[in-house]
């Protein structure tokens, strides 16, 4: 579409409308792509969850966090000799991204220590732990 403004020149008003809501348009799609990145949850652990064990069992229970990061092993944190009745939790570190935890039930004769692997750091972890002397010990994942 052509016009004249009061200079006697040609002004082209349909394409300066389309350079300016084409202009628009990008920056408006540049904004929620731009927002959406800033937004998307982070891979690692709120520092505020946990994972948290009871024991009750008839043995003493130490447990050994092994913290995953993306590049590698974090750090490793052990609770020794828990006796029955007792309960612990150890918090993610904030850049953890998995967790591997090996529980170790004294005098157990049934077997290796137990293992959880915990993939969602994302959210609370509470297990108990069962068992009697000296053949039975028992990770067992419950509601926290």
């Amino acid at each position: 579409m052509l016009s004249r403004d009061g200079s006697n020149t040609v002004v082209h008003t349909g394409m300066r409308r389309m350079k300016r809501a084409g202009g628009l348009g990008a920056a408006a799609l540049a904004l929620t792509l731009g927002g959406g990145i800033l937004t998307a949850p982070s891979a690692a652990a709120s520092t505020g969850n946990f994972i948290q064990f009871k024991n009750d069992a008839l043995y003493f229970v130490s447990t050994c966090f092994e913290w995953q990061g993306p590049d590698g092993v974090l750090k490793t944190d052990c609770y020794e000799a828990k006796a029955k009745g007792q309960t612990w939790k150890a918090y993610f570190p904030a850049e953890a991204t998995k967790a591997d935890v090996k529980v170790t039930f004294a005098g157990y004769t049934g077997g290796p220590p137990k293992t959880v692997t915990v993939d969602d750091v994302n959210k609370n972890h509470c297990y108990q732990l069962k068992g009697t002397w000296p053949n039975y010990a028992d990770v067992l994942r419950v509601n926290c």
